[in-house]
């Protein structure tokens, strides 16, 4: 397969040849960039939510220490209902510092289903299809409880769908416009070599022919 490509291309005119290098040359280099973009964009937007997530638990560990205290279920459920004002986020858990379920908010949930995540250390993280983050509640140095949030990856989904689209919009609109500078390019590279050929010609007939006295 790779010899009877190569032998094409061989075999290919040279102004064929040369509009192949340019356009191959132009896409290798636009997906390569157009890739990075991507990716960085990717990551930064994953950087951001992971930080606004967990500001938001920052926010709702100050403001769970009362309801922890007094023991008051009702308060602490009120205060996780909030949560549905932020469409991305699908769940808030408020643990005891044992590590039980206090109270919950959890958008998603069917019936008969528990979908807490499981208490752990600090922090944020992201999993297969959410992103995670949990603080623990202080009160007076101590600690009384820990707050957790789950959020889905919806919205890096979108972003990701949307840049994509923008990109591949690019490389159609780079694709074409070096199309047509290939061919612009052409009789630019292509006139001097011929006339540096037919030169050569001239220059060889003339060493083949015999003077003429």
């Amino acid at each position: 397969m790779t010899k009877s490509l190569a032998t094409r291309y061989r075999n290919l005119p040279v102004k064929h040849k040369l509009r192949l290098v340019v356009m191959v040359t132009v896409g290798a280099a636009l997906v390569l960039a157009c890739g990075a973009v991507l990716a960085y964009d990717q990551i930064a937007a994953r950087e951001s939510m992971r930080n606004d997530l967990s500001v938001l638990a920052e926010i709702f560990s100050a403001n769970s220490t009362a309801a922890l205290s007094f023991n008051d279920r009702a308060a602490a459920e009120e205060l996780l209902s909030t949560l549905g004002a932020k469409q991305s986020v699908t769940g808030g858990f408020l643990y005891t510092p044992d590590g039980k379920l206090f109270a919950r908010y959890d958008r998603t949930l069917q019936p008969g289903q528990s979908a807490a995540p499981v208490l752990t250390t600090d922090g944020s993280w992201f999993e297969a299809t959410r992103l995670l983050s949990f603080k623990s509640i202080m009160l007076n140095g101590q600690k009384i409880g820990v707050v957790g949030l789950e959020s889905d990856l919806e919205e890096l989904t979108v972003r990701f769908r949307r840049f994509a689209a923008i990109i591949l919009a690019i490389l159609l609109g780079a694709s074409l416009l070096a199309l047509l500078l290939s061919s612009k390019l052409q009789s630019i590279i292509l006139k001097p070599i011929g006339h540096l050929a037919l030169v050569a010609r001239t220059v060889s007939l003339k060493k083949t022919t015999p003077y003429e006295r």
